[in-house]
């Protein structure tokens, strides 16, 4: 089989979500490799000839890893998030950057809401206390809260924070602030969102913090100390998008001190936390070790979209949701012709 007809490399960094995707690149005509290791050396090693590499979060693709790929086309995140991949590297080398938009925003808003109810119920207590028995005494003293009715605070009013917001309006008749200065303006009139311009201002007026936002400069530990002491005392803290936007030691300080009265963490920065860290051994934090995206309908539909995008891409079709469109557009571009 001559070069123009072998079949291009896709190297899959980590198993896929749902491992069928393996089998669907190689059905689409992929010769594929999979990476099931954290050492980027390994990976490297097979990027030479690679026409696109999927990479899922945390790994990092870096500007050395692209200069050992000199006929890599495209990198697939593997969802939405595309703070593990330097997009102005790639952009400078021509080679794509892409994602997979919107298909976190059912399992990952829902799991939210568990996680504002599980620490409003003291879930985790409350099983182990039933193992014991010392629940039995203690119960009526517990601290519980209710969620409906309460004022919740949305940071980024994005495919998830949007969802979240309907649910919780909808289905518990919470008042939601959201700060987001980047959104649409149309859609916090379709899920009933009250806009403030001020995150300082709806941080003073919320019993629950809920983030959302994407990782960028912008918000990367936009929520630390002077945010978290801005909250009323009692609030919850849930974080559900990146761990890098919420400083996690300065939770755990607000957490010890009781101004803060839990927490809902799905993501840390960083990640996993040290076996050490003290937010580890607070009982008033209820933990998950980034699934809230991880539903199994999700990861099928989230891995079958990202195998036909890149298939698509290295075949010369169109990308779906680009991040770096000027990286093609340029005289280094190394789209297919």
């Amino acid at each position: 089989m001559g070069k123009d007809m072998a079949k291009p490399k896709v190297v899959v960094w980590m198993p896929m979500y749902d491992q069928t995707g393996h089998q669907w690149f190689e059905e689409a005509g992929a010769d594929l490799v999979v990476v099931d290791s954290i050492d980027a050396q390994a990976v490297m090693a097979e990027l030479p000839d690679a026409k696109a590499i999927w990479v899922r979060t945390p790994e990092r693709i870096t500007a050395e890893m692209m200069d050992a790929a000199p006929e890599l086309v495209v990198i697939s995140t593997s969802g939405f998030g595309t703070d593990n991949v330097d997009i102005p590297a790639a952009t400078e080398r021509g080679i794509l950057v892409v994602n997979n938009l919107g298909f976190g925003r059912k399992p990952v808003s829902e799991h939210t809401i568990m996680l504002m109810l599980a620490v409003m119920n003291r879930l985790t207590w409350g099983d182990r206390a039933t193992r014991d028995g010392s629940g039995w005494e203690a119960r009526t003293n517990a601290g519980f809260l209710e969620l409906e009715g309460s004022t919740v605070g949305i940071l980024g009013l994005g495919y998830i924070g949007s969802e979240l917001t309907r649910k919780l309006t909808t289905g518990f008749r919470c008042r939601v602030l959201v700060y987001d200065p980047y959104v649409d303006k149309r859609i916090p009139f379709t899920v009933g969102a009250e806009m403030v311009d001020d995150l300082d201002e709806m941080l003073k007026q919320i019993s629950i913090l809920c983030i959302c936002a994407e990782l960028t400069d912008e918000t990367r530990e936009m929520i630390s100390k002077r945010e978290l002491e801005l909250l009323p005392k009692g609030s919850i803290v849930v974080n559900t998008a990146r761990g890098a936007i919420l400083d996690i030691d300065a939770l755990t300080e607000a957490l010890a001190s009781g101004h803060i009265f839990g927490a809902g963490i799905d993501t840390t920065f960083p990640e996993p936390l040290p076996a050490s860290h003290p937010l580890l051994k607070n009982e008033n934090v209820i933990f998950t070790p980034h699934t809230a995206g991880l539903t199994t309908s999700t990861a099928t539909a989230q891995t079958r979209f990202a195998v036909n995008q890149v298939m698509s891409i290295v075949g010369g079709g169109e990308p779906t949701f680009p991040l770096n469109r000027e990286a093609w557009e340029g005289k280094v571009s190394r789209q297919p012709k």
